[in-house]
C-alpha cells in the first residue's frame, strides 16, 4: 500500500518532546554520518518560526505528524507513519482483513457525482436491506457527497460495529428514499473459487489478508466436487501478510524452503520452511501471475516455480521483494520500516531496482495481456460480484489469454503431453512499467 494516510492530529507536543522524539530516530543516522547533534538544532529554528510568524493557527499535533511523514517520504514507497487511528484502520482492513460498515462495493458516479453502488455484499445489514446494484447514495447522515473523494465517503459510512448510519438514496424509477443501516463487522472475502470443466478448480486470491481459513474452506468444497487439478490466480494481487504466503505455499509442500529474509539485524534474518502434515495431493497446478502479482503473492508463486510445484503463466511480475515491519511508537502512532529483503528458495531477489531489467519472475509460459484486456477482465471480475438485483450479461468476445493458456497447461499435464502454449509478447504502455 504506498498511499500515505492522512494525518489524525494528537495532543500538541511542546518543543522539547518534539526534538527528543525525532532524535530518537534520528541518532543512528546522525551518528553513521559523523553529523553533529547541532544538526538537530534547524528542526528548532523551523519549529520556532512557525509558532511565532505562521499567519494561520497549527493544528494540535500537527507539526510531529509532519515531522514523522516526511522522514518516511524519503526512505522508499513502502515506508508509512500512521498515527494511532490510521494504523487501527489500517490494520483491519490490511492484515485483518475486516472493517466496521455496512457492506457496499461503491464507486464514484461521474454522471452525477454522487457514490455509486456496485453491488451489496452477501450476510450484510446492506444486503438484507435490499440495496442494489445501481443505487446512488446522494446523502451520509443527512449531508451531501456529491463532489466529495470516494475515499471520504466511505469515511463516512464506514465506522463502530453496532453503530446507525443513515443513507439517502435514490433509484431508477423511484423518488429519493433514506435507509438506516447498523454497522457491524465485515469480513473482506479474499478467495472466490469455482469448479471449471474437465474437474479444474479455480482460486483466485486477490490479496494477502488473514485467508489462509476461506483458502483451506473453498478448496474442501472444491475436492468435495471431484477437483482434480488447480488454478491459482494472483494476477492483480499486490501482496500482504508474510505469515498468510508462507501457509499458502505450505499447502502444495511438505518439505524446502520457501522464502528466506535478509536485514540488517539478527531478527531480520530468517528462513521459512514447509512442513508435513495439511499438504493437499499432488495435482496439477498453475499459477497466473502479471504486472500487479507483487510482494507475498510473488513468494507464493516464486516457492511454487523453484520446487516445480506448480506452473506460472501470465506476465512478468511487478519485483517488490522487500519486508516492511510495524513498529509501535509511545503513543500508540506506528512507522512501517523496510527492514529485510526476501529471496526465493534458490536465492533470487525479485525486488526492481534502478538499473536492474530483470526484477520480479519470468513465468514458465509468457501470455501477455493489454491494458484495454485487462480493464475487460476488471470489469468480467466486478460483475462476478454482484449477487442481488440485475447480473450484466457476460460479454461474448472478450478472451482471457492468460487463464486460457493456464488450462492448456493443466490438461496437458493431465494427458500427459506437451502443452500447445504460444508465447504472447505486446508492448506494454509505459504507465505499467513505473
Amino acid at each position: 500500500m504506498n498511499r500515505r494516510p492522512p494525518s489524525v492530529l494528537a495532543a500538541l507536543i511542546p518543543f522539547f518532546a518534539l526534538t527528543f522524539a525525532l532524535a530518537g530516530f534520528t541518532a543512528g543516522y546522525f551518528q553513521g554520518r559523523g553529523a553533529r547533534s547541532q544538526d538537530l538544532g534547524k528542526l528548532h529554528a523551523a519549529y520556532r518560526k512557525i509558532q511565532d510568524r505562521y499567519y494561520g493557527e497549527v493544528p494540535p499535533g500537527a507539526l510531529l505528524d509532519g515531522a514523522l511523514e516526511g522522514m518516511t517520504t524519503k526512505l522508499d514507497p513502502y515506508c508509512e507513519y500512521f498515527t494511532a487511528e490510521d494504523y487501527r484502520e489500517f490494520e483491519d482492513v490490511n492484515l485483518r482483513g475486516q472493517f466496521g460498515g455496512v457492506g457496499i462495493v461503491v464507486g464514484i458516479d461521474r454522471a452525477t457525482g454522487f457514490l455509486l453502488v456496485e453491488t451489496p455484499i452477501e450476510d450484510t445489514p446492506a444486503f438484507a436491506a435490499d440495496v442494489l446494484p445501481g443505487d446512488l447514495i446522494r446523502e451520509v447522515d443527512g449531508k451531501s457527497v456529491k463532489g466529495l473523494g470516494l475515499s471520504e465517503v466511505v469515511k463516512k459510512i464506514k465506522g463502530p460495529p453496532d453503530t446507525p448510519v443513515t443513507l439517502t438514496m435514490s433509484r431508477k424509477g423511484r423518488d429519493p428514499f433514506k435507509v438506516t443501516l447498523v454497522r457491524k463487522i465485515i469480513v473482506v472475502k479474499a478467495v472466490k473459487a469455482r469448479m471449471l470443466e474437465d474437474g479444474v478448480g479455480y482460486v483466485r486470491i486477490s490479496d494477502f489478508t488473514e485467508m489462509t481459513k476461506q483458502f483451506d474452506a473453498e478448496v474442501k468444497r472444491l475436492r468435495d466436487q471431484g477437483m482434480r487439478a488447480m488454478v491459482v490466480d494472483l494476477r492483480f494481487n499486490g501482496g500482504g501478510l508474510l505469515s498468510e504466503c508462507v501457509k499458502l505455499s505450505d499447502r502444495f509442500l511438505d518439505s524446502g524452503v520457501i522464502v528466506t529474509t535478509r536485514g540488517r539485524t539478527a531478527d531480520d534474518v530468517r528462513s521459512f520452511t514447509a512442513e508435513k502434515g495439511d499438504t493437499l495431493p499432488d495435482f496439477p497446478l498453475v499459477v497466473l501471475v502479471n504486472e500487479s502479482t507483487a510482494s507475498a503473492a510473488e513468494i507464493f508463486a516464486g516457492a511454487m516455480k523453484d520446487h516445480r510445484r506448480g506452473t506460472l503463466v501470465g506476465s512478468r511480475t511487478f519485483g517488490k521483494g522487500s519486508v516492511q515491519t510495524p513498529f509501535e511508537l509511545p503513543d500508540q502512532s506506528y512507522l512501517k520500516l523496510t527492514t529485510a529483503r526476501y529471496f526465493t528458495p534458490s536465492g533470487t531477489s525479485v525486488h526492481r531496482e534502478e538499473g536492474k531489467k530483470d526484477f520480479g519472475l519470468e513465468p514458465d509460459f509468457r501470455v501477455d495481456m493489454s491494458q484495454d484486456e485487462y480493464s475487460r477482465l476488471m470489469k468480467k471480475w466486478n460483475d462476478e460480484r454482484i449477487v442481488k438485483g440485475e447480473r450484466p450479461a457476460e460479454p461474448s468476445d472478450f478472451k482471457d489469454h492468460q487463464l486460457e493458456a493456464g488450462l492448456e497447461v493443466i490438461r496437458a499435464k493431465l494427458e500427459n503431453r506437451e502443452p500447445k502454449v504460444e508465447a504472447r509478447l505486446l508492448q506494454k504502455e509505459k504507465a505499467s512499467e513505473n
